[in-house]
């Protein structure tokens, strides 16, 4: 499997951990599939990851590991995310690495 292929069980452990990103973020947000269909931010089944870089850069796709990717909806991760969603996966993850860090 390729480095930067998100394997099955990091998928699982990413929307188990977060749920819809989106609707922590917005509570406003509903949740769709690819086929418009509403569904829970915790259908764990029906989320989907998204990558999310260090920094705001065009280039290279973020790592596919577990402080680069977070749970999402399809809606939300097909769509443009707002730079305030981007900042709020940011810092999300930097807390996520901070605390993996000092468990250590």
């Amino acid at each position: 499997m390729p480095r930067d292929t998100v394997t099955p069980d990091v998928h699982r452990r990413v929307v188990q951990r977060d749920g819809c990103l989106a609707a922590r973020f917005d509570p406003a947000h509903v949740c769709r599939d690819q086929w418009g269909t509403v569904h829970s931010p915790w259908d764990l089944d029906r989320l989907t990851v998204d990558h999310v870089k260090d920094q705001a850069r065009m280039g290279k796709r973020a790592p596919s590991d577990e402080f680069h990717l977070v749970g999402m909806c399809w809606a939300g991760n097909v769509g443009v995310p707002s730079h305030a969603l981007r900042v709020f996966e940011r810092e999300y993850l930097r807390r996520l690495r901070e605390e993996a860090d000092l468990e250590g």
